[in-house]
């Protein structure tokens, strides 16, 4: 009895040892593989320490606001209420403004920061306009800071705004 014990584990032992040429990957099935997986790359072309959360990637190559900043803004100090003159409502793809609306037509990541160009549109006026939105106290203040004309705003922390 004991002997076809033996022989029998042997023998399933040997069947996992084998493999058909029908169970291995062919070079193309190995070519396939490899080009559907995604790896992010840094701007420096190295991969892995400090390259950006893949859905950050896709939102800014959409150019839009990552959903970290999304949300209602004021002043430290003010109100949250809409008549507030230096609130804002960030969203995707445009900030609301007090007298004006910047609508998003290019965003780069700046580290915990992000970079954006803007259309802007307010009082009968268009023109172009920088900003840089960084955030800081575990997301609850945001620090816009706009660059026109070779003029930087004052950069004015705003808190989160209950919705």
């Amino acid at each position: 009895m004991r002997i076809c014990l033996s022989l029998l584990a042997f023998l399933m032992l040997c069947a996992c040892g084998e493999t058909s040429n029908s169970e291995q990957p062919s070079a193309d099935d190995i070519q396939k593989q490899s080009d559907s997986e995604f790896h992010p790359i840094e701007p420096d072309s190295g991969t892995g320490d400090g390259a950006i959360p893949l859905d950050e990637a896709q939102e800014l190559a959409a150019n839009t606001i990552p959903a970290r900043f999304h949300g209602v803004w004021d002043y430290v100090e003010g109100t949250c209420l809409p008549e507030s003159d230096l609130r804002m409502e960030v969203s995707a793809d445009e900030i609301m403004f007090y007298e004006s609306i910047g609508k998003v037509t290019a965003a780069t990541a700046d580290g915990d920061a992000v970079q954006l160009t803007m259309a802007m549109e307010g009082e009968g006026e268009n023109w172009s306009e920088d900003y840089r939105l960084s955030l800081s106290g575990d997301g609850e203040f945001l620090t816009p800071q706009s660059f026109y004309e070779g003029q930087t705003s004052e950069p004015l922390i705003r808190k989160k705004c209950p919705q």
